[in-house]
């Protein structure tokens, strides 16, 4: 049975949505960076996508949000006399709300959230490998 809902190509992005106890509902996107898609050549990134999003777990989720935190609240006030402390690094964790995911081909995975208070207008691109561990952190506005 199809984990994701709703799959559509829009701009030669296949787009639909996922819902589980773990990400709440939000978007996924299969991107293969190719032009003239159909649905067909979509079903080796759908099934590969299926097996891996089985591996995302609330431990797992909450562990790369804690990261995450560390990670740009270091780089916030890289510089500055101000010293984070923990109040600063859960903070950040518990505000980011996962949005999407975006799939692509060579298990290339990268979850897409949001902190309105902390990045308000802002989104947070966390790529990912397959062992669910942080290769790039990008924080800019959607609008661009």
């Amino acid at each position: 049975m199809n984990k994701f809902k709703n799959l559509a190509i829009e701009e030669d992005i296949l787009k639909g949505t996922y819902d589980s106890p773990v990400t709440g509902r939000i978007t996924v996107e299969f991107d293969l960076e190719e032009e003239d898609n159909v649905m067909e050549n979509f079903s080796g990134l759908i099934s590969a996508s299926e097996t891996w999003i089985g591996k995302l777990t609330q431990e797992k989720l909450d562990d790369l949000k804690r990261k995450m935190s560390l990670e740009l609240t270091d780089s916030a006030y890289a510089g500055s006399d101000y010293k984070p402390g923990q109040q600063d690094y859960d903070g950040l964790a518990a505000e980011l709300t996962l949005l999407s995911i975006q799939f692509f081909q060579d298990a290339a995975f990268s979850l897409v959230f949001q902190a309105k208070k902390e990045y308000p207008d802002m989104l947070i691109w966390c790529q990912i490998d397959e062992d669910l561990e942080i290769e790039d952190l990008v924080v800019d506005n959607p609008a661009r």
